[in-house]
């Protein structure tokens, strides 16, 4: 493959559709306009609008919070951490503290984490000699950089991201592993790469969860049979529906705790108002790598099913 002469190579790009405010607000007029807003549409079962208030007032008191609040999302950085957090080290956060609860209860972020989890070990059982593996989104690339290459030195690595910033944190964690010489980092879209029939092993997460238009997603999966050599693989994920939207969601109620599940509820669809809110099937999901061109699709479900990994094959 081609390499850079770079370590990042820019295009001209579109747009992030996972992080990002249009508004120029500070955050306390951007706190006072939420506050409005709960306090307009009332009270929920088991959550006055006091009470949803105080949650928006609190994730205001700490870093992750004010990133949600603002930004709806999450960007590179911060899924790092999530994804690489370990239990009882959250920095400045109490036992009991909002911020703790999202870093070690929420049910979305332990199957992030756990996602995060099945990722390593899918892909560290797929790494040949002589592999290229790409990362689109690649965010901080932790997927891949934090795999052991010891008895794999010749291995090519490849990030795609639309966020320069992300770009610039994956060549940092790629010097601290020691794997900047052999990472290639590009500035692209995910729907039109540059990359082209050049992956062993194409890795993406996160992505699809905030774009609600199937065909686009589908597309997207395209774009990635078309990055991979034939018989490459492809990992990815994706979110399941909860109960209340589907009934074929496939969550497993016995692995989630409620009183947590309705925390999360509340911050992220009442509070937050997350973007991450495109959820799918499995079936679906297999509809559209099958429809991408996919075969031999096969899924690893976390405990809770909800952000299965899933992983499938361009044939030869």
């Amino acid at each position: 493959m081609e390499k850079n002469s770079s370590p990042i190579a820019t295009t001209g790009h579109d747009r992030l559709i996972s992080h990002g405010t249009s508004s120029q607000a500070g955050h306390d007029d951007l706190a006072q306009t939420i506050r409005l807003r709960l306090r307009a549409a009332g009270d929920l079962p088991g959550a006055s609008v006091d009470q949803q208030i105080a949650l928006l007032d609190e994730l205001s008191t700490f870093e992750l919070g004010r990133f949600l609040l603002e930004n709806r999302g999450l960007n590179a950085w911060w899924t790092h951490q999530l994804v690489t957090y370990l239990p009882g080290t959250a920095a400045a956060s109490s036992k009991g503290s909002l911020e703790h609860q999202i870093f070690e209860k929420l049910p979305a972020v332990l199957a992030t984490r756990e996602r995060f989890g099945i990722f390593r070990e899918q892909l560290q059982v797929l790494l040949k000699p002589r592999m290229t593996l790409a990362s689109v989104p690649c965010g901080l690339m932790g997927e891949l950089l934090l795999l052991d290459y010891a008895s794999h030195p010749d291995a090519t690595l490849v990030g795609i991201d639309l966020d320069q910033q992300a770009l610039n944190a994956a060549l940092a964690l790629a010097k601290e592993r020691g794997l900047a010489e052999r990472l290639s980092l590009r500035c692209e879209d995910a729907w039109a790469p540059s990359l082209r029939g050049a992956a062993d092993v194409l890795t993406s997460n996160g992505l699809n969860i905030y774009e609600p238009d199937d065909a686009r997603v589908t597309a997207l999966y395209r774009s990635f049979f078309d990055m991979l050599k034939p018989g490459g693989q492809l990992v990815t994920s994706f979110l399941t529906p909860p109960p209340a939207l589907s009934a074929q969601s496939p969550w497993n109620m016995q692995e989630i705790d409620p009183q947590a599940l309705a925390l999360q509820h509340l911050l992220f669809v009442r509070v937050i108002e997350a973007k991450w809110s495109a959820f799918r099937t499995h079936d679906q999901t297999a509809k559209q790598l099958e429809d991408a061109g996919f075969a031999d699709i096969r899924f690893i479900d976390d405990r809770a099913r909800m952000f299965p990994t899933v992983i499938a094959r361009k044939p030869l």
